[in-house]
């Protein structure tokens, strides 16, 4: 169903396109009557008509541009540039930043936008385009996945050498007689940093195949030998140990060659395995402190249902320190004795200083009390109001929220861990400050999907494995509200607009596709509703119950996932 709400095509006069080609056409009726200066002039003149004028002002408080959009043009002000629209304010439905791309990236062709949309507005969630527009490194294979569900297989060699037919369990490769490379390619991937991988690959062959490693980004160098298939009959499971000098993290082409005396293979399954081992560990949030304080039964309970090893909780204080400490050091210490951690939750959002002056407090708490009434550690949250906002520069807000705890670690004398979006850059530089700030991170996901949660996470559990540093995965157990996806294309006129304002660029999102924006137009093409289900297990347990134990012995590959988290989870009553 359409997102956007699109009619059916209909002649409307009211558009500023069809409105300037209706009066260039009655004007050339009236010139060739000779009455245009008598009787059209007023016609073809050039009218005043509605529009807008869209502003974009430099930032200044770490979050961003500010995107304004107005009726008429605003005063002059520093820092800010304003473009004219020829279209009325109450026609727009979103006006963002465009994502942020990197110097020279290609122009996008297609952008996809997810969101949720009402009568008035789409407040939207993610943006895409295709191709990327930042530099984003090749996906890692997935333990316990076929290659084939992250790097996308093709032929290649010379034109007839070979020939490929999928019915998408099975692949079969025919290859012809030559001495020239040829044969099947994997998309660039990395490989995880695991010791002790193989590869289970299902096959049957009439000849040897060879599968082996390039390093794109090196082509001089000599091809990595990882396996050979060997000639089999009917399907034949082998169990391949890769190399231990295959370098890890390094983007590589996996490829597998035709025998020099051609033949044929069927290849159904092609699977990256490594030693795996489930953690029990599972934590939650109590964002209130009014239910530990006041219901500490109810929480011991549900703790004991879900078998809960931590709890992060919110803990009330003045400038003397928590609010309530022989309520706090009675709830703690009853937590000890059944084997619960308790952390501290602590909020990005205050000032620098008061953050400071709370990881200083809690400090002093532990050391006044003996150790069973002691916080175990303390969590920075990433602001709920913001974690799945739209973040044009995910990486400007990730700097910016490292800034503001950057002081916190030195304060608390305990461990600390952020717990952030499954969109924050994990890149060199950033991977980097997460080791010098945190002792461990907590990845919040908003997905259901096992296939999609483990692609959200991997890049987080890379880092922790790199680094010796704990990784969590948290997984929504809140409220949640179907989300809309439309995916856009390049067209002359459409809906969704790429306006140039002041040297970046701003998404400008319409009711209904216009015309001569000054810009780049996209129509939309198609679109589908994600349901709430999607997005949050909230209101199926039991789903969530049962995805536990297959999803955590997949994650449990990686040396440094601990455990699940479930957030929300005392939001709900079951």
């Amino acid at each position: 169903m359409p997102v956007l709400g699109r009619g059916q095509p209909n002649l409307d006069l009211s558009s500023q396109p069809l409105k300037r080609l209706f009066r260039a056409w009655i004007c050339a009726v009236f010139a060739g009557a000779m009455l245009l200066a008598s009787s059209g002039a007023w016609l073809c003149s050039e009218p005043a008509f509605a529009g807008s004028t869209l502003t974009r002002c430099a930032g200044n408080s770490g979050e961003g541009d500010d995107v304004i959009l107005s009726d008429t043009a605003p005063p002059v002000t520093p820092g800010c540039t304003s473009v004219a629209l020829p279209v009325d304010k109450t026609q727009v439905l979103a006006t963002v930043p465009a994502p942020k791309a990197r110097l020279g990236a290609p122009e996008p062709e297609t952008i996809t936008l997810t969101g949720a949309r009402d009568a008035e507005t789409f407040r939207l969630r993610e943006v895409s385009v295709a191709p990327v527009s930042l530099t984003a490194a090749p996906p890692y294979l997935v333990p316990g996945s076929d290659l084939r569900a992250v790097a996308s297989a093709r032929t290649f060699g010379p034109l007839g050498r070979v020939a490929m037919a999928s019915d998408g369990d099975q692949i079969t490769l025919e290859c012809e007689p030559g001495s020239d490379p040829a044969g099947l390619a994997f998309a660039t991937a990395r490989v995880p940093p695991i010791p002790g991988m193989t590869l289970r690959v299902v096959h049957s062959a009439d000849n040897v195949f060879r599968l082996i490693a390039a390093d794109p980004a090196a082509s001089a160098r000599e091809p990595l030998p990882l396996a050979k298939l060997k000639p089999a009959d009917g399907p034949t499971e082998a169990h391949l140990p890769l190399p231990t000098a295959l370098p890890a993290d390094t983007p590589l082409d996996l490829k597998l060659l035709c025998p020099a005396a051609g033949g044929h293979l069927q290849l159904s399954e092609i699977v990256l395995e490594a030693k795996t081992a489930a953690p029990t560990a599972r934590a939650t949030w109590i964002a209130k402190a009014g239910l530990w304080q006041d219901d500490s039964a109810r929480v011991f309970a549900r703790a004991q249902r879900w078998e809960l090893t931590r709890l992060y909780i919110a803990i009330p204080m003045d400038e003397h320190g928590p609010t309530q400490p022989q309520a706090l050091a009675g709830f703690l210490a009853e937590a000890n004795s059944r084997g619960i951690e308790v952390w501290a939750l602590l909020s990005e959002g205050e000032t620098e200083g008061s953050a400071t002056a709370r990881a200083q407090a809690l400090a002093d708490y532990n050391l006044a009390v003996p150790a069973p009434a002691q916080i175990k550690g303390a969590a920075v949250e990433y602001p709920a109001d913001r974690r799945w906002n739209y973040a044009p520069d995910p990486g400007l807000l990730a700097r910016h929220f490292l800034d503001r705890i950057s002081g916190l670690k030195a304060a608390l004398g305990m461990p600390i861990e952020a717990i952030v979006p499954a969109w924050f850059p994990t890149d060199a530089t950033f991977a980097e400050r997460y080791a010098a700030t945190l002792d461990g991170l907590t990845v919040l996901t908003d997905r259901t999907d096992p296939d999609m949660i483990r692609k959200a996470v991997t890049r987080f559990l890379a880092w922790g494995t790199r680094r010796g540093k704990p990784v969590q995965v948290a997984l929504e157990t809140g409220p949640a509200s179907a989300l809309e996806r439309a995916s856009f294309a390049r067209a002359e006129s459409g809906e969704l607009w790429l306006i140039p304002v002041g040297g970046e660029r701003v998404l400008v999102l319409l009711k209904e596709a216009a015309g001569d924006l000054p810009g780049t137009g996209f129509e939309q093409q198609e679109s589908a509703e994600l349901p709430a289900e999607s997005r949050s297990f909230g209101g199926h347990r039991a789903e969530l119950r049962q995805s536990l134990e297959p999803l955590g012995r997949t994650l449990g590959a990686w040396p440094s996932f601990t455990g699940f988290a479930y957030h929300d989870l005392f939001d709900q009553t079951k």
